[in-house]
């Protein structure tokens, strides 16, 4: 089976990033601290490559910067961070995620910079004009703060409004600081959110047809008691009220139901306000039911 397990490494090192994987994140239940047993590394620990991070950072830096020309002219570093703008919860997030990330890029390319797995927890630091910069972060909450980044730099090309893309960005951001056991900077302290509610951003299910009324000063959607957990079944509801189109996650409502004046946040982005964008196409199949023809 030596070949056959070869295969299967090298495919899941080719084509892995195009599977589903179940994601494993730590939790501790109790303080106290308790260890399981492991067999003896026959090896030295795999370090995680920080090209991934660094390019993140590299990024979003740019698009940052695309967006604020005048105001991080001539900026670097710390002072780059303290310029950017705080004026939406989505600049806030951006910023705390930027400020993670130039730690990263910064171990990268200093010469103090090092890098080591100390009991599975990824170790990051440096000097820096003398002041002492640390990351200590699970390998999963590394790879969470590259899938923020392209999550958020993907979302300009969607039709998902401002509101829906500050729920994701707050679950990824509540999720990576969970994954950091240390941190320190310039300021030693990460900004801290509370976020509105749990947005699930494992996996969404898309409903291009569901029936809604308005009711009084509210939208109702018809769910059934099958999918109305939203926890279980994460839809996105696309609901087009006064031919305008939104995007509604189940997250958003409350027995089944939206204010009117709340349903503006999640105005989809679109050109004429109905239309999708056309990669988005292949999302919302239907089949041409034929009449005579067996069921399968």
């Amino acid at each position: 089976m030596t070949a056959l397990d070869d295969a299967i490494a090298d495919y899941t090192t080719r084509f892995g990033d195009r599977l589903r994987r179940t994601e494993h994140r730590q939790i501790e239940l109790y303080t106290k601290k308790k260890k399981l047993t492991f067999a003896e590394e026959t090896d030295a620990p795999v370090l995680p490559c920080l090209f991934g991070a660094a390019t993140a950072f590299m990024l979003l830096d740019g698009h940052l910067e695309a967006e604020n020309e005048e105001a991080l002219e001539g900026k670097t570093g710390w002072q780059r961070y303290l310029a950017l703008p705080r004026t939406t919860a989505i600049d806030k997030l951006l910023a705390e995620i930027h400020r993670i990330l130039r730690i990263l890029r910064t171990v990268m390319v200093h010469k103090s910079g090092r890098l080591e797995v100390k009991d599975g927890i990824v170790v990051a630091r440096c000097t820096v004009n003398r002041c002492a910069v640390a990351l200590h972060i699970t390998p999963v909450g590394l790879n969470l703060l590259e899938s923020a980044v392209a999550w958020f730099l993907d979302s300009r090309r969607q039709p998902y409004g401002d509101a829906y893309v500050e729920a994701m960005l707050s679950q990824h951001f509540t999720d990576i600081v969970a994954e950091i056991k240390r941190f320190a900077d310039e300021d030693r302290i990460l900004y801290q959110f509370r976020p509105r509610a749990f947005f699930n951003r494992h996996y969404r299910f898309d409903c291009d047809n569901p029936k809604h009324r308005i009711d009084g000063d509210r939208l109702r959607i018809e769910i059934g008691p099958l999918y109305a957990d939203p926890v279980r079944h994460p839809i996105d509801f696309f609901v087009a009220v006064d031919e305008v189109l939104h995007i509604v996650p189940a997250e958003a409502l409350t027995d089944g139901a939206i204010a009117l004046t709340d349903l503006p946040r999640w105005r989809a982005r679109t050109p004429d306000g109905q239309t999708l964008p056309a990669h988005l196409r292949t999302r919302f199949g239907r089949e041409t039911m034929i009449a005579g023809l067996p069921m399968w």
